[in-house]
Protein backbone atom coordinates (compact mmCIF):
# COMPACT_ATOMS: atom_id res chain seq x y z
CA UNK A 1 0.00 0.00 0.00
CA UNK A 2 1.43 3.31 -1.06
CA UNK A 3 0.34 5.23 2.00
CA UNK A 4 2.34 2.85 4.21
CA UNK A 5 5.62 3.41 2.44
CA UNK A 6 5.67 6.69 0.55
CA UNK A 7 4.79 8.72 3.63
CA UNK A 8 6.62 8.71 6.97
CA UNK A 9 4.25 7.89 9.80
CA UNK A 10 4.91 9.07 13.33
CA UNK A 11 4.82 5.66 14.97
CA UNK A 12 6.06 6.97 18.28
CA UNK A 13 3.77 10.01 18.37
CA UNK A 14 0.99 9.13 20.78
CA UNK A 15 -1.12 12.28 20.93
CA UNK A 16 -3.39 13.08 23.86
CA UNK A 17 -6.84 11.81 22.98
CA UNK A 18 -10.21 13.43 23.47
CA UNK A 19 -11.85 10.02 23.85
CA UNK A 20 -12.88 9.11 27.36
CA UNK A 21 -11.71 5.53 27.12
CA UNK A 22 -8.09 6.26 26.23
CA UNK A 23 -5.70 3.95 28.07
CA UNK A 24 -3.17 5.22 30.53
CA UNK A 25 0.48 4.29 30.16
CA UNK A 26 -0.17 1.44 32.58
CA UNK A 27 -2.66 -0.12 30.16
CA UNK A 28 -0.19 -0.39 27.32
CA UNK A 29 1.23 -3.83 26.72
CA UNK A 30 4.88 -3.65 27.74
CA UNK A 31 7.35 -4.02 24.89
CA UNK A 32 8.99 -6.89 26.77
CA UNK A 33 5.90 -9.00 25.94
CA UNK A 34 7.07 -8.99 22.33
CA UNK A 35 10.53 -10.35 23.12
CA UNK A 36 9.33 -13.94 23.41
CA UNK A 37 6.68 -16.14 21.84
CA UNK A 38 3.33 -16.64 23.53
CA UNK A 39 0.89 -19.37 22.46
CA UNK A 40 2.27 -21.31 19.51
CA UNK A 41 -0.82 -22.43 17.62
CA UNK A 42 -0.35 -25.30 15.17
CA UNK A 43 -2.17 -24.36 11.96
CA UNK A 44 -0.64 -27.16 9.89
CA UNK A 45 1.41 -30.18 10.94
CA UNK A 46 4.65 -28.77 12.32
CA UNK A 47 3.86 -25.12 11.45
CA UNK A 48 2.79 -22.62 14.11
CA UNK A 49 1.54 -19.05 14.37
CA UNK A 50 2.40 -16.96 17.42
CA UNK A 51 -0.75 -15.83 19.26
CA UNK A 52 -0.91 -13.37 22.17
CA UNK A 53 -4.28 -13.24 23.94
CA UNK A 54 -5.40 -11.28 26.98
CA UNK A 55 -8.74 -11.11 28.74
CA UNK A 56 -11.57 -13.61 28.54
CA UNK A 57 -15.07 -13.95 27.23
CA UNK A 58 -16.84 -14.13 23.90
CA UNK A 59 -16.67 -13.09 21.15
CA UNK A 60 -12.93 -13.35 20.60
CA UNK A 61 -11.46 -10.25 18.98
CA UNK A 62 -8.48 -10.74 16.64
CA UNK A 63 -6.22 -7.93 15.46
CA UNK A 64 -4.87 -7.98 11.90
CA UNK A 65 -1.86 -5.68 11.67
CA UNK A 66 -0.85 -3.52 8.72
CA UNK A 67 1.86 -4.31 6.21
CA UNK A 68 5.26 -4.88 7.79
CA UNK A 69 3.83 -4.85 11.32
CA UNK A 70 3.59 -7.65 13.88
CA UNK A 71 1.45 -8.50 16.90
CA UNK A 72 2.61 -5.37 18.74
CA UNK A 73 0.70 -3.08 16.37
CA UNK A 74 -2.31 -2.75 18.69
CA UNK A 75 -0.42 -2.78 22.00
CA UNK A 76 -1.92 0.55 23.12
CA UNK A 77 -5.48 -0.79 22.94
CA UNK A 78 -5.23 -4.51 23.71
CA UNK A 79 -5.18 -4.36 27.52
CA UNK A 80 -8.02 -1.83 27.79
CA UNK A 81 -10.21 -3.99 25.58
CA UNK A 82 -9.29 -7.09 27.59
CA UNK A 83 -11.62 -5.90 30.34
CA UNK A 84 -14.53 -6.66 28.01
CA UNK A 85 -13.64 -9.81 26.08
CA UNK A 86 -10.85 -12.10 24.90
CA UNK A 87 -8.50 -10.01 22.76
CA UNK A 88 -5.86 -11.60 20.53
CA UNK A 89 -3.02 -10.42 18.32
CA UNK A 90 -0.90 -12.67 16.15
CA UNK A 91 2.17 -12.66 13.93
CA UNK A 92 1.50 -13.56 10.32
CA UNK A 93 3.43 -16.44 8.78
CA UNK A 94 7.16 -15.77 8.61
CA UNK A 95 6.93 -12.66 10.79
CA UNK A 96 7.95 -12.29 14.42
CA UNK A 97 7.66 -15.58 16.27
CA UNK A 98 5.51 -17.32 13.65
CA UNK A 99 6.90 -20.04 11.42
CA UNK A 100 7.29 -19.24 7.72
CA UNK A 101 4.79 -20.67 5.26
CA UNK A 102 5.79 -22.52 2.09
CA UNK A 103 3.97 -19.96 -0.06
CA UNK A 104 4.08 -16.17 -0.62
CA UNK A 105 2.38 -13.83 1.83
CA UNK A 106 -0.45 -12.81 -0.48
CA UNK A 107 -3.80 -11.59 0.80
CA UNK A 108 -5.45 -14.86 -0.23
CA UNK A 109 -2.80 -16.93 1.56
CA UNK A 110 -2.88 -14.67 4.61
CA UNK A 111 -6.61 -15.06 5.15
CA UNK A 112 -6.37 -18.81 4.59
CA UNK A 113 -3.82 -18.95 7.41
CA UNK A 114 -6.01 -16.79 9.63
CA UNK A 115 -8.90 -19.16 8.94
CA UNK A 116 -6.77 -22.07 10.14
CA UNK A 117 -5.98 -20.08 13.28
CA UNK A 118 -9.62 -19.18 13.93
CA UNK A 119 -10.69 -22.81 13.59
CA UNK A 120 -8.27 -23.74 16.37
CA UNK A 121 -8.78 -20.89 18.83
CA UNK A 122 -12.50 -20.19 18.36
CA UNK A 123 -14.10 -23.39 17.05
CA UNK A 124 -17.77 -22.96 16.28
CA UNK A 125 -17.83 -19.36 17.47
CA UNK A 126 -17.71 -16.25 15.32
CA UNK A 127 -14.98 -13.71 15.93
CA UNK A 128 -14.62 -9.96 15.57
CA UNK A 129 -11.80 -8.91 13.28
CA UNK A 130 -9.97 -5.59 13.62
CA UNK A 131 -7.71 -4.66 10.71
CA UNK A 132 -5.33 -1.76 10.21
CA UNK A 133 -4.03 -0.53 6.84
CA UNK A 134 -3.34 -3.61 4.69
CA UNK A 135 -4.98 -5.57 7.49
CA UNK A 136 -8.05 -3.48 6.71
CA UNK A 137 -8.09 -5.09 3.27
CA UNK A 138 -7.40 -8.59 4.57
CA UNK A 139 -10.27 -8.44 7.07
CA UNK A 140 -13.15 -7.74 4.63
CA UNK A 141 -11.65 -10.26 2.20
CA UNK A 142 -11.66 -12.79 5.05
CA UNK A 143 -15.28 -11.98 5.92
CA UNK A 144 -16.28 -12.36 2.28
CA UNK A 145 -14.45 -15.68 1.97
CA UNK A 146 -15.35 -17.17 5.36
CA UNK A 147 -18.62 -15.42 6.31
CA UNK A 148 -19.57 -18.00 8.94
CA UNK A 149 -16.44 -17.11 10.93
CA UNK A 150 -17.09 -13.39 11.37
CA UNK A 151 -19.54 -11.59 13.67
CA UNK A 152 -18.28 -8.02 13.19
CA UNK A 153 -15.44 -5.86 11.94
CA UNK A 154 -13.52 -2.69 12.75
CA UNK A 155 -11.29 -1.33 9.98
CA UNK A 156 -8.68 1.22 11.05
CA UNK A 157 -7.67 3.56 8.22
CA UNK A 158 -7.92 0.60 5.85
CA UNK A 159 -6.34 0.12 2.47
CA UNK A 160 -9.37 -0.08 0.17
CA UNK A 161 -9.93 -1.20 -3.40
CA UNK A 162 -8.73 1.45 -5.82
CA UNK A 163 -7.13 3.71 -3.20
CA UNK A 164 -3.88 4.20 -5.10
CA UNK A 165 -5.66 4.54 -8.44
CA UNK A 166 -7.98 7.19 -7.03
CA UNK A 167 -5.03 9.13 -5.61
CA UNK A 168 -2.88 9.01 -8.72
CA UNK A 169 -5.80 10.19 -10.86
CA UNK A 170 -5.66 13.45 -8.93
CA UNK A 171 -1.93 13.98 -9.49
CA UNK A 172 -0.03 15.77 -12.23
CA UNK A 173 2.08 13.68 -14.58
CA UNK A 174 5.24 14.59 -12.65
CA UNK A 175 3.64 13.77 -9.31
CA UNK A 176 2.47 10.40 -10.67
CA UNK A 177 5.95 9.64 -11.96
CA UNK A 178 7.36 10.40 -8.49
CA UNK A 179 4.71 8.16 -6.92
CA UNK A 180 5.51 5.28 -9.27
CA UNK A 181 9.25 5.76 -8.79
CA UNK A 182 8.71 5.55 -5.04
CA UNK A 183 6.88 2.23 -5.53
CA UNK A 184 9.79 0.87 -7.51
CA UNK A 185 12.32 2.00 -4.88
CA UNK A 186 10.34 0.37 -2.08
CA UNK A 187 10.24 -2.98 -3.85
CA UNK A 188 13.88 -2.74 -4.90
CA UNK A 189 14.86 -1.99 -1.30
CA UNK A 190 12.83 -4.96 -0.06
CA UNK A 191 14.49 -7.25 -2.60
CA UNK A 192 17.87 -5.99 -1.40
CA UNK A 193 16.91 -6.84 2.18
CA UNK A 194 16.12 -10.41 1.12
CA UNK A 195 19.50 -10.68 -0.58
CA UNK A 196 21.38 -9.27 2.41
CA UNK A 197 19.53 -11.50 4.86
CA UNK A 198 20.16 -14.66 2.85
CA UNK A 199 23.85 -13.75 2.52
CA UNK A 200 24.13 -13.35 6.31
CA UNK A 201 25.14 -9.69 6.03
CA UNK A 202 22.44 -8.46 8.43
CA UNK A 203 23.85 -10.48 11.33
CA UNK A 204 27.39 -9.15 10.85
CA UNK A 205 28.69 -5.89 12.35
CA UNK A 206 28.63 -4.09 9.00
CA UNK A 207 24.91 -4.80 8.69
CA UNK A 208 23.80 -3.51 12.07
CA UNK A 209 22.75 -0.06 10.82
CA UNK A 210 20.97 -1.37 7.73
CA UNK A 211 17.49 0.08 7.09
CA UNK A 212 16.40 -3.54 6.72
CA UNK A 213 16.70 -3.87 10.50
CA UNK A 214 15.10 -2.11 13.46
CA UNK A 215 16.59 1.31 12.71
CA UNK A 216 15.92 3.71 14.30
CA UNK A 217 15.87 1.30 17.24
CA UNK A 218 12.98 0.37 19.48
CA UNK A 219 13.18 2.16 22.87
CA UNK A 220 13.32 -1.24 24.54
CA UNK A 221 16.80 -2.77 24.14
CA UNK A 222 15.56 -6.36 24.37
CA UNK A 223 12.86 -5.70 21.79
CA UNK A 224 15.43 -4.06 19.49
CA UNK A 225 17.66 -7.13 19.75
CA UNK A 226 14.83 -9.53 18.97
CA UNK A 227 13.57 -7.47 16.05
CA UNK A 228 17.04 -7.40 14.54
CA UNK A 229 17.35 -11.16 14.91
CA UNK A 230 13.96 -11.66 13.24
CA UNK A 231 14.54 -9.16 10.42
CA UNK A 232 17.93 -10.70 9.67
CA UNK A 233 16.20 -13.93 8.63
CA UNK A 234 15.80 -14.49 4.94
CA UNK A 235 12.37 -16.06 5.54
CA UNK A 236 11.05 -12.93 7.27
CA UNK A 237 12.37 -10.59 4.59
CA UNK A 238 10.81 -12.85 1.93
CA UNK A 239 7.46 -12.73 3.73
CA UNK A 240 7.60 -8.94 3.89
CA UNK A 241 8.60 -8.66 0.23
CA UNK A 242 5.87 -10.97 -1.06
CA UNK A 243 3.24 -9.08 0.97
CA UNK A 244 4.50 -5.81 -0.46
CA UNK A 245 4.39 -7.06 -4.05
CA UNK A 246 0.85 -8.36 -3.48
CA UNK A 247 -0.47 -5.05 -2.12
CA UNK A 248 1.46 -2.59 -4.29
CA UNK A 249 0.05 -1.53 -7.67
CA UNK A 250 0.71 -3.85 -10.59
CA UNK A 251 3.64 -3.03 -12.91
CA UNK A 252 1.18 -1.34 -15.29
CA UNK A 253 0.05 0.84 -12.32
CA UNK A 254 -3.27 -0.98 -12.13
CA UNK A 255 -4.76 -2.37 -8.95
CA UNK A 256 -2.73 -4.75 -6.84
CA UNK A 257 -3.39 -8.48 -6.66
CA UNK A 258 -4.81 -7.98 -3.15
CA UNK A 259 -7.22 -5.28 -4.31
CA UNK A 260 -8.33 -7.40 -7.24
CA UNK A 261 -9.06 -10.30 -4.88
CA UNK A 262 -11.36 -8.13 -2.74
CA UNK A 263 -12.93 -6.54 -5.79
CA UNK A 264 -13.71 -9.99 -7.19
CA UNK A 265 -15.29 -11.02 -3.88
CA UNK A 266 -17.58 -7.95 -4.08
CA UNK A 267 -19.01 -8.70 -0.65
CA UNK A 268 -22.37 -7.89 0.83
CA UNK A 269 -21.97 -7.95 4.62
CA UNK A 270 -25.70 -7.88 5.26
CA UNK A 271 -26.45 -6.65 8.78
CA UNK A 272 -22.98 -7.28 10.23
CA UNK A 273 -21.71 -4.61 12.65
CA UNK A 274 -18.96 -2.74 10.79
CA UNK A 275 -17.11 0.42 11.78
CA UNK A 276 -14.52 2.06 9.57
CA UNK A 277 -12.17 4.61 11.16
CA UNK A 278 -10.64 7.15 8.78
CA UNK A 279 -7.66 9.33 9.69
CA UNK A 280 -8.58 12.99 10.03
CA UNK A 281 -5.24 14.34 8.78
CA UNK A 282 -3.43 13.69 5.52
CA UNK A 283 0.29 13.04 5.26
CA UNK A 284 1.03 13.88 1.64
CA UNK A 285 3.20 16.80 2.73
CA UNK A 286 5.10 16.94 -0.57
CA UNK A 287 1.91 17.77 -2.46
CA UNK A 288 0.01 21.08 -2.75
CA UNK A 289 -2.67 21.58 -0.12
CA UNK A 290 -5.55 21.43 -2.59
CA UNK A 291 -4.29 18.13 -4.00
CA UNK A 292 -3.89 16.67 -0.53
CA UNK A 293 -7.44 17.71 0.35
CA UNK A 294 -8.79 16.19 -2.86
CA UNK A 295 -7.04 12.88 -2.13
CA UNK A 296 -8.32 12.86 1.45
CA UNK A 297 -11.87 13.51 0.22
CA UNK A 298 -11.61 10.72 -2.34
CA UNK A 299 -10.25 8.26 0.21
CA UNK A 300 -13.05 9.12 2.63
CA UNK A 301 -15.59 8.48 -0.11
CA UNK A 302 -13.94 5.12 -0.74
CA UNK A 303 -14.21 4.27 2.96
CA UNK A 304 -17.85 5.38 2.97
CA UNK A 305 -18.50 2.91 0.16
CA UNK A 306 -16.72 0.15 2.08
CA UNK A 307 -18.83 0.82 5.20
CA UNK A 308 -21.99 0.79 3.06
CA UNK A 309 -21.39 -2.87 2.25
CA UNK A 310 -23.14 -3.55 5.55
CA UNK A 311 -26.56 -2.18 6.43
CA UNK A 312 -25.05 -1.38 9.82
CA UNK A 313 -21.76 -0.03 8.52
CA UNK A 314 -20.53 3.47 9.26
CA UNK A 315 -17.37 5.41 8.57
CA UNK A 316 -16.03 7.74 11.27
CA UNK A 317 -13.39 10.36 10.63
CA UNK A 318 -11.13 10.55 13.68
CA UNK A 319 -9.84 14.11 14.22
CA UNK A 320 -6.15 14.80 14.79
CA UNK A 321 -4.97 11.42 13.55
CA UNK A 322 -2.80 10.13 10.79
CA UNK A 323 -2.51 6.58 9.51
CA UNK A 324 -1.78 4.88 12.87
CA UNK A 325 -5.00 5.88 14.62
CA UNK A 326 -4.46 3.19 17.27
CA UNK A 327 -1.31 5.03 18.37
CA UNK A 328 -2.44 8.64 18.17
CA UNK A 329 -6.05 8.20 19.35
CA UNK A 330 -6.26 4.72 20.88
CA UNK A 331 -9.56 5.59 22.52
CA UNK A 332 -11.22 5.86 19.12
CA UNK A 333 -10.27 2.27 18.36
CA UNK A 334 -11.24 1.07 21.83
CA UNK A 335 -14.65 2.72 21.56
CA UNK A 336 -15.28 1.28 18.10
CA UNK A 337 -14.33 -2.26 19.11
CA UNK A 338 -16.39 -2.03 22.31
CA UNK A 339 -19.39 -0.91 20.29
CA UNK A 340 -19.08 -3.84 17.90
CA UNK A 341 -18.65 -6.26 20.83
CA UNK A 342 -21.85 -4.88 22.41
CA UNK A 343 -23.76 -5.14 19.13
CA UNK A 344 -22.61 -8.71 18.55
CA UNK A 345 -23.59 -9.70 22.09
CA UNK A 346 -26.94 -8.04 21.53
CA UNK A 347 -27.65 -10.48 18.74
CA UNK A 348 -27.04 -8.11 15.84
CA UNK A 349 -23.73 -9.56 14.74
CA UNK A 350 -24.86 -12.51 12.66
CA UNK A 351 -23.31 -12.22 9.23
CA UNK A 352 -25.77 -12.45 6.36
CA UNK A 353 -23.25 -12.20 3.58
CA UNK A 354 -25.15 -13.32 0.51
CA UNK A 355 -22.89 -12.51 -2.41
CA UNK A 356 -22.46 -9.39 -4.48
CA UNK A 357 -23.83 -5.93 -3.93
CA UNK A 358 -26.37 -4.92 -6.53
Amino acid sequence: MKTCCWISFALACFATSSFASDPSAGNRVALKEYTHPHQQVEVEPGRHLNLFCTGSGSPTVIFEAGGGDDSSSFRLVQLSLSAFSRICAYDRAGVGFSDPAPWPSTAVNTIADLHRLVQVISPGQRVILVGHSNGGLYVPLYAATYPKDVAGMVLVDPFTVGADRIATALLTRRQRDNWYASDNRDIADARKCVTLAKAGVLVRPEGRMSPCLDNPPSPDAARHKILNEQLARGSEEEALLSAMIDTYPAPDHGMSHAELALQAANPDFGNMPLIVLTAGEDEQTALPKETREAIATAWKKNNDALAARSKRGRNRVVPNTHHYIQNEQPGAVIDAVRQVIDEVRGGAGQSRSSGSLR
